[in-house]
């Protein structure tokens, strides 16, 4: 299994791949909304970044039949809930945009100049015919647990180690940005030279959006995403594919799991999905893996190692 640090690598070839019919309206919704997984999608819908990749995935799959999971909380409320990504309300476009892809192509570009921990509003001067004004930034990373924790704080429950002997490798955590810039500044500043973009540094708040974090046992890795889930409209992500994945409801204590295993071909993936209280927010805790690492006999293990006593 790859490292999970090039899945970034791997979205941006979604955007750019020639060879994908472009069907989704990404003009004004798409590069400055996504944040990973959370993530909004939409500039009204804090999804998952599943629902950007399901989208571009289901391109080729096709419409699936309306499908929904739910979890409860102990008081019977539905606190989590997956759809089929045909469910999303998407735009859809008849052919390819060069001009957007160039755009995009210079937002990839911006944003791998950036320092880990950094946000700028930019204005992307050619192939922007709107003037669109986007956020762009590259979250904090840490090789170190101790660091990735202090930083989380008591947002969520990180632990240093999982079920199956997998220790901390590295991970990432993305925090809120303040959204405050000057946009005819903006434009004033392109006018004065001949740069493709201008830029204006943001300040962030202390508030995690989200955590990625990967572990490692030999040549076995687990990936756990973890995120806000507070400001999620209807508490609903969408779902490339939800046709091809079995799926089982586990009950751990009181919090129900959603087990999932999908057939990839040249192996099964496995994930668990939950969302709980945690400190006073709602956190969605997502665990993914490949082959055994993960498997409906160790949930309550894994699930168990993100419970705030266990940490």
């Amino acid at each position: 299994m790859k490292n999970p640090n090039e899945s970034r690598e791997s979205i941006k070839a979604l955007f750019t791949d020639p060879r994908i019919p472009q069907q989704i309206d990404v003009t004004s919704v798409v590069m400055d909304q996504i944040k990973q997984n959370k993530e909004g999608f939409f500039v009204k819908y804090k999804v998952s970044i599943l629902v950007a990749i399901g989208l571009l995935a289901s391109i080729t799959t096709g419409y699936a039949a309306v499908q929904y999971y739910q979890l409860k909380n102990p008081q019977g409320e539905v606190i989590y809930q997956e759809q089929d990504v045909s469910n999303a309300n998407v735009k859809v476009i008849d052919k390819q945009d060069p001009e957007m892809q160039a755009f995009l192509e210079k937002r990839w570009e911006i944003e791998d100049s950036l320092e880990a921990g950094t946000a700028v509003a930019a204005y992307i001067i050619p192939h922007n015919p709107t003037k669109r004004v986007i956020t762009i930034s590259k979250p904090f990373e840490y090789e170190t647990w101790g660091d990735l924790e202090a930083k989380v704080g008591k947002q969520a429950v990180v632990p240093e180690s999982l079920p199956g002997g997998f220790l901390f490798l590295n991970g990432q955590v993305e925090t809120s940005i303040k959204r405050e810039y000057n946009k005819e500044a903006l434009y004033q500043q392109a006018g004065n030279g001949k740069e493709e973009y201008v830029a204006q540094r943001l300040e962030r708040t202390d508030e995690m959006d989200y955590a990625d974090v990967t572990y490692q046992a030999g040549e076995k890795y687990v990936n756990v995403s973890i995120s806000n889930f507070d400001d999620v409209v209807g508490n609903t992500v969408y779902m490339a594919n939800l046709d091809k994945q079995k799926k089982e409801k586990v009950k751990v204590g009181q919090l129900e799991i959603l087990y999932t295993e999908e057939d990839q071909g040249d192996h099964v993936s496995k994930e668990i999905v939950w969302v709980m209280e945690t400190f006073g927010k709602k956190v969605q805790y997502r665990v993914s893996s490949r082959g055994e690492a993960l498997n409906k006999n160790n949930v309550e293990k894994f699930v168990k190692a993100f419970l705030p006593a266990a940490k």
